[in-house]
């Protein structure tokens, strides 16, 4: 038997999209929250939301080595919030569609992290 997409047949129900924004809440709070690279990451998000740009640009932004941005762009792509435009060494990565409609998620889950992450800082 074929499986079918659920959200391919039900994407107009509010159902569906309120399931997914909890998957990305799941997912978010995992990489932002839970793991070492999270403050990384959304850096990462937050400027790639200003522009699309290639690694090399976000290193000298964000005053970072080049393999720790491409280390956190790799998981970024694989867990489908950001896509990489082209090919090749200057190719740039722009915020997924996905991650784009739901910005708001995001948001949410850092003003959860953040509180925490701010305890220890004094």
């Amino acid at each position: 038997m074929k499986r079918i997409n659920a959200y391919k047949l039900l994407a107009s129900s509010r159902m569906v999209m309120v399931s997914y924004d909890k998957d990305l809440k799941r997912l978010l709070i995992w990489l932002i929250g839970g793991s070492r690279g999270g403050l990384m990451r959304y850096r990462i998000l937050s400027t790639l939301r200003e522009r699309p740009m290639n690694p090399n640009q976000l290193a000298k932004i964000l005053n970072v080595n080049y393999r720790t941005v491409i280390y956190h762009l790799e998981i970024l792509e694989r867990n489908g919030l950001v896509t990489k435009a082209g090919e090749g060494y200057g190719a740039p990565y722009l915020i997924s569609d996905y991650l784009n409609d739901r910005w708001g998620v995001l948001e949410d889950v850092v003003r959860l992290i953040m509180p925490r992450a701010n305890k220890g800082e004094r």
